[in-house]
């Protein structure tokens, strides 16, 4: 689990680097799912993507499949994704890699028939707060997150998590 969490949050330390842009763009994460984004994103490593906006919020998309990582297939994800054991797991590991983040409950959902969590937090000493949407397809987990200033409007946040498609 913690290589997991390693992967998913590396892309949130590495990020530096400020863009501009007008119009979101479409960017298709793999063959089944696409989002949109402020703009074109840059490539953190083999899991994810980012791209920080003129605002200072950080969009993050990252992927990793946890039959490479942790030997768990489709099957065994079908059944321990949706358990409250293994959302708690996946959020320690989580906080284990995002120092000085505090963050409330995993919300377990369904998205267009698939287990997702949904969980938000913040960062008080870096006045940051922190969003995290997840999909488990299969024996992937495609997410979803953003890291915006306090006094940032989620309306956007929303727009982006709300913009995931099955392609």
């Amino acid at each position: 689990m913690k290589k997991i969490c390693l992967l998913l949050f590396t892309t949130i330390l590495a990020v530096n680097v400020a863009y501009a842009q007008s119009e979101w763009v479409n960017y298709k994460i793999c063959d089944k799912l696409s989002v949109k984004l402020p703009a074109q994103p840059t490539r953190l490593n083999e899991n994810g993507v980012y791209i920080k906006d003129k605002d200072s919020t950080v969009y993050i998309v990252a992927m990793v499949d946890f039959f490479k990582i942790e030997g768990i297939d489709s099957v065994k994800m079908g059944t321990q994704a949706p358990t409250p054991e293994f959302a708690n797991n996946l959020k320690t590991g989580m906080l284990g890699q995002m120092q000085g983040t505090t963050m409330g409950d995993v919300n377990i959902g369904k998205w267009k028939a698939y287990t997702s969590y949904s969980m938000a937090g913040t960062n008080a000493s870096n006045k940051l707060k922190f969003y995290c949407f997840m999909v488990f397809i299969g024996s992937n987990v495609y997410s979803l997150m953003v890291w915006a200033p306090e006094s940032h409007n989620t309306k956007q946040k929303e727009a982006y998590f709300s913009s995931l498609v099955l392609n």
